[in-house]
Order: structure tokens, then sequence, then C-alpha cells
């Protein structure tokens, strides 16, 4: 730019001197002088304007820079990605008293260094019971729901963390806040081997029980190995062992379309220790949620769901209906917060029918009604430390909810 200007310059100056050369006389040499003089001031304009050119030139450059630089760091900067969902609903029991539940959970992921993703989510939940044995009560409480981090070796990839494990159709397992390291090989586009080692851990964050009465539950060491194979894009089967000390547990599950809208869902599971321990207390007398209330029968226990189902509520305007069949003894499961049919299944067993309806009101939204006829299913030969086995008793409930994602 600079030899540019000079050119100009030097240019210029020579055009107007050019006239002086070949004029003589003193007149015509005062002239010239006049136009010499008008000339250099034009040129040092002319100078002057060139030289705010090239300062305006580079300060836009590297104006330039700098916007480029700026949209590079944007760009490399790990992105937050939100999801989450709420639920509402009312729920009426067998105990003739009924609950509103409130529910919301937040979950943000990211990806840092372009190579590890992490998440942490968080939920929220609120229950109010109308009046039973005198007076209502409340519940609020908040759960780390997912802190994890995990990254891609290949076909194989790890997470280390609070996070949610499932297996089969969640009749055994399927539950957020759990401590785990976890490994997902895909074997083959259809064939898929599920690992997870670590610690049962789910306690809230925030609760507003008393610790003395409700203290923290007693963790356990759990395990699990899962194989599943697809055979289409709605049709699979799949395998399970597992350990949720010292209960172990087998179970095989399966899904598939029969014709039109209509398929079959179905699980097994079967726990094969036969000792099951009597229930632990902390030294106020306050239960921690280890053992059993009732045992003793010294036997393998077992379960199974069989789902019908028809549609799918997906999108808006869509709608579905489930019939299920559930049989589960008593003493399955230790902790019964690990189902996904946790509203329902607990120690004492249980075996019934139930009907789920859905419609989904938008893209990302759905009511539902589920209602389950049932009742708990004891084993005389399990007794509590008193010799008294548990009778069996009518358990149903009817849960009216609202759900969105977003």
């Amino acid at each position: 730019m600079k030899n540019q200007k000079k050119a100009i310059v030097l240019g210029l100056t020579a055009s107007m001197l050019m006239p002086v050369c070949f004029n003589g006389g003193t007149a015509e040499a005062a002239a010239a002088d006049t136009d010499v003089a008008a000339m250099q001031a034009e040129i040092n304009d002319l100078t002057a304007r060139l030289t705010d050119l090239e300062n305006s030139l580079a300060a836009a450059k590297e104006k330039q820079e700098a916007a480029k630089s700026e949209k590079k760091a944007k760009k490399e900067a790990p992105t937050i990605k939100w999801s989450g969902s709420t639920k509402s609903g009312y729920m009426y029991d067998e105990s003739k008293t009924g609950k509103i539940k409130a529910e919301a959970n937040i979950l943000a992921t990211t990806v840092v260094d372009k190579t590890y993703d992490v998440g942490i989510g968080l939920k929220f939940k609120a229950t109010s019971s109308e009046p039973k044995d005198g007076y209502s009560s409340e519940k609020n409480k908040v759960k780390l729901t997912d802190s994890y981090v995990g990254r891609s070796f290949g076909p194989v990839y790890v997470r280390a963390g609070v996070q949610k494990v499932s297996l089969g159709e969640g009749l055994w397992l399927s539950k957020s806040s759990v401590n785990q390291f976890t490994a997902n090989y895909k074997m083959t586009p259809r064939d898929a081997l599920y690992l997870g080692y670590g610690r049962d851990s789910q306690d809230y964050l925030a609760n507003d029980t008393n610790k003395r009465y409700a203290p923290p539950t007693r963790t356990r060491l759990l395990k699990f190995a899962q194989y599943q194979h697809d055979f289409s894009k709605d049709a699979y089967a799949g395998l399970y062992v597992g350990t949720q000390q010292p209960e172990r547990y087998f179970g095989i599950y399966g899904s598939t379309p029969i014709v039109g809208k209509f398929g079959i869902t179905a699980e097994y599971v079967r726990n094969t220790n036969k000792d099951k321990p009597a229930s632990v207390q902390n030294k106020y007398g306050a239960d921690i949620g280890y053992g059993y209330e009732y045992f003793g029968a010294d036997k393998n226990t077992q379960g199974y769901v069989i789902s019908l189902n028809y549609g799918k509520a997906k999108k808006k305007g869509t709608w579905d209906i489930i019939g299920q069949y559930l049989n589960v003894d008593q003493n399955l499961f230790m902790d019964d917060g690990y189902s996904s049919w946790k509203d329902y299944i607990d120690a004492a067993g249980f075996k019934g029918f139930g009907l789920i309806m859905d419609y989904a009101t938008s893209d990302h939204s759905k009511l539902s009604l589920l209602r389950y006829w049932a009742h708990t299913n004891p084993d005389s030969a399990n007794v509590d430390k008193d010799g008294n086995s548990l009778e069996k008793s009518p358990h149903y409930s009817t849960y009216l909810k609202f759900t969105t994602k977003f």
C-alpha cells in the first residue's frame, strides 16, 4: 500500500511539472509556481486521504480477524443441551385415601474437549396426601438423578457416576440416581452387551424427614450383565444376571408385534438367594432399608409381567391401551424402589391385572389413566419376629396423570 501511494504521488508531481519545462518567461514561471503550489496542496490532501484509507483497511482487517477468533472460540466451546419432563396427577388406592403428586426432572448434557460427554440432572418431587389416620401429610424432596462422565472407545461406550440403569422391561431394575460404572458394547448392529458395577445409592439431596426416625438407606453392591438381540425395529429378546446384595437375580425378557397394532411384551425374573435376612434397624429402632419384615420360607422367589398393547401414543392425537398381568412373589425384592412398577410392587408381593390408557394431547404431552386390580401375594412360610405371617389383602389403585417431555 505504501509503494502504491508513493507511485501515485510521484506520477502526479511529474505531470504537474512538465508544462514548466516547455514555457519560458517570468509570467509563465510565476503562473507555473502557482499551479505547482495548488498541485502540491492536492497531493498533500490525497496523501492524507490515502493514509486514512490505509488505516481504515488495517482496522477492518483487525476487526475481521477478531470476529473470526471469537466465532472459532464459540464453536469450540461446549454446548449445553437441556431436556426434562414434568408429571402431575392424582392417585387413589386401597387405603381409601388420595395423593396429589407433582414431579419435575431436568437434565443438562454437553461434550467436553470433543471427547467426554457429561450429564447433570435433578429431580424435584412433591406429594400431598389426603387425611389418613386423622391427619393429612406432605413430602418435598430433591434428588440428584445424573452426575456422570462418559466416553466412547470404538464400539464400547463407558460411563461413570450417578446415572439411570435399566434392564429388560424394568421389572427388577429401572432406576435413576444409581452410582455405577457401566459399559455398553455394540457387538454387532443387532447385538449389544450391557455391564454395570457399583452401589445402589439413591438418597435424596434434600428430604424433609427426620434422619433419626427415617435414616438414609443402607447401600448395597449392585452389579449386572445383560445381552440383547434385536430381530427388527420392534422385536427383541434378551437375558440378564445380576446381584443386589445379598439377592441374586436372573431374568429373561422380550417384545414383538403380533398383528396390526397389537404387540406383546414380557419379562420374567428369579431371585436365587434363599436366605432372606431379617430387617435391620438403627439404634433408634428406625428401619434402614435392609432386610425383610417377613422371612423364613428359605426358597427362591420369582415374578413376571405380561403386557398386551394396542397402538402407540406418540404423536398428537394418537392413543394406546395396554393390558397387564403381574404375578410377583413375596420377598422377590428387598427394595421395590428400583422397579418400573414401584408404585404397586413391594415386599408383600403383587398378583393381579392392570389397565393403562394413554392419549397424546400433543407431540410432547400425554394424558394417562392407570388402573390396577390385585392383591398381595404372601407366603405363609414367611413370618415376622413375633411368628406371625402376612395375610393376603386387596391391592388396587387408580392413577390419573399428565406428563410432558421437553
